[in-house]
């Protein structure tokens, strides 16, 4: 099975809330990678068996969930929300996540996805299906304008992603995704949200959070290959 997964690191220091977060969450891999092309990136592009066919998968092989999140790309228009409650479970799922998403599309890109129904809008309208079949959610987003839609999700966490163009210079610097952060960390504030805010970083970055912006719970760690026995 072609996996990624994106390593959860929660702060560590005494005075950190002890949130309960998954250790990572499990994507499914790119079909194909290129040194000059990021994960991130890459599974963004329309060539995966979609939502259907990573829950097949893990149907037929379960244990490689081992209490992550099962990230999925929920504007897939081919995705039965109901029809697929009883398959998660079965494969040990509590916990889903809009990963990949159409929030790291630049913006005109996404405003055609809007125009067609495959927006940010349809990722959290089966986000919140989800929640209702008893699933904990954690939301993807890109900008402070997706903030009230997930903030009333209740959501497990908030992860802060970067949108393609973002990465047209190699990976976002600290100082730019710690912006973004602050942002989105103001939005879900004064939407009356209080839960973990994570961000993307490197594995050096995961190691030393005294430099993470004062806003983060945590990070998610860039996507790495999944191995079922490392």
């Amino acid at each position: 099975m072609n996996l990624v997964t994106w390593r959860v690191v929660r702060r560590a220091s005494p005075s950190a809330r002890d949130w309960p977060l998954p250790p990572a969450i499990l994507t499914a891999g790119p079909l194909f990678s290129h040194e000059s092309l990021p994960t991130e990136v890459a599974l963004l592009l329309p060539n995966t068996a979609g939502a259907g066919g990573l829950i097949t998968a893990l149907a037929v092989e379960p244990s490689c969930l081992a209490r992550q999140t099962l990230g999925l790309f929920l504007a897939d228009p081919f995705l039965n929300v109901p029809g697929e409650v009883a398959r998660l479970r079965a494969a040990g799922v509590t916990s889903l996540a809009n990963l990949p998403s159409v929030e790291q599309q630049d913006p005109e890109f996404a405003q055609q996805l809007e125009d067609v129904g495959l927006d940010v809008a349809r990722e959290v309208d089966r986000l919140a299906q989800f929640r209702r079949h008893g699933f904990s959610v954690i939301a993807a987003v890109a900008g402070a304008a997706a903030a009230g839609a997930v903030a009333a999700l209740d959501p497990l966490a908030v992860v802060v992603v970067p949108r393609v163009a973002d990465f047209a210079a190699g990976f976002p610097s600290f100082r730019q995704r710690g912006v973004v952060a602050r942002e989105i960390a103001a939005a879900l504030k004064a939407c009356g949200w209080q839960g973990p805010l994570l961000g993307l970083a490197t594995a050096g970055e995961a190691a030393h959070e005294t430099l993470w912006p004062e806003v983060l719970a945590g990070v998610v760690c860039r996507p790495e290959p999944f191995a079922a026995n490392p």
